[in-house]
């Protein structure tokens, strides 16, 4: 199976720049850079922070870029999204009892499990945290249980990853400290989940967690800095990407595509003695 992960598009109303880029023109690069180079993948999945303001043109301009690709579209949402406005422009998405966006898919691979990690109805906004309380913990066990009956395996997708990865000004609004180790604690109870694949960071990140192997990847707008000594926010201009992920029984892999890049691609054997 060929996946493509996209994560953190940010779109403003149309025409707006955020940090100096225009994060639509962005999305629409790698849209079209997607339909040319990956028509075949199976899915593609958005992994959170659709909109940076929740704004309802801002979620009627992500529709119409991602309706242009040529296969079906998995979005998610995060910390800077609004639920009901997103509900709004996208009301196919299923829900839980609850009302959060949280659904399974079923894929040649295995089945998806998609989470809602937004505390609130309203954009949350750059600080805000992940959330991922009892009721959601009860849901996600209950298919956890249900993809372990059936033989299946699971590949999970978040925005908020439920761990630090080492960068101050996001370890600080990632799943909370308690939903985090109550999260850890249910996933340990299974051996199923193959991978799990969130956003937030804006940055090329990789590893393992209780045993989970999980990757996360730089967003369609601005980037965060990799700055190890200071807890100030830092983002950058350096180059967006999304992810291809080819899974087999056997394996998951993951590539980074630098869908701007148009310098010169050389041929080796160019080079003579």
């Amino acid at each position: 199976m060929k996946l493509i992960h996209l994560t953190d598009t940010h779109l403003t109303t149309p025409g707006r720049t955020l940090y100096g880029i225009d994060p639509l023109a962005r999305l629409n690069a790698a849209v079209d850079h997607i339909a040319r180079q990956h028509a075949g993948a199976e899915r593609c999945v958005v992994t959170g922070a659709l909109t940076h303001w929740g704004e309802r043109a801002a979620y009627a301009s992500l529709r119409d870029a991602l309706d242009r690709l040529p296969m079906p579209v998995l979005p998610l949402i995060g910390n800077h999204d609004d639920r009901a406005t997103f509900r709004a422009a996208y009301p196919e998405i299923p829900v839980d009892a609850s009302g959060f966006v949280q659904w399974t898919r079923d894929t040649s691979a295995g089945r998806f499990i998609l989470l809602d990690t937004v505390l609130g109805d309203a954009a949350q906004g750059r600080k805000s945290a992940g959330y991922f309380d009892a009721g959601r913990v009860d849901w996600l066990r209950q298919q956890l249980d249900v993809a372990q009956a059936d033989a299946v395996p699971v590949f999970l997708f978040m925005h908020h990853p439920p761990f630090g990865v080492g960068i101050a000004a996001f370890d600080e609004i990632n799943l909370v400290a308690d939903d985090a180790r109550e999260f850890g604690a249910l996933l340990r109870g299974y051996s199923h989940i193959r991978h799990l694949f969130f956003g937030h960071i804006h940055r090329p990140i990789s590893g393992s967690w209780h045993g989970i192997p999980f990757s996360t990847l730089p967003a369609t707008a601005h980037q965060s800095g990799l700055d190890f000594l200071t807890d100030a926010d830092l983002f950058t201009h350096e180059a967006p990407g999304y992810g291809v992920v080819l899974i087999t029984p056997e394996q998951v892999t993951v590539h980074i595509s630098d869908f701007l890049y148009r310098g010169p691609q050389i041929d080796p054997a160019s080079e003579r003695l």
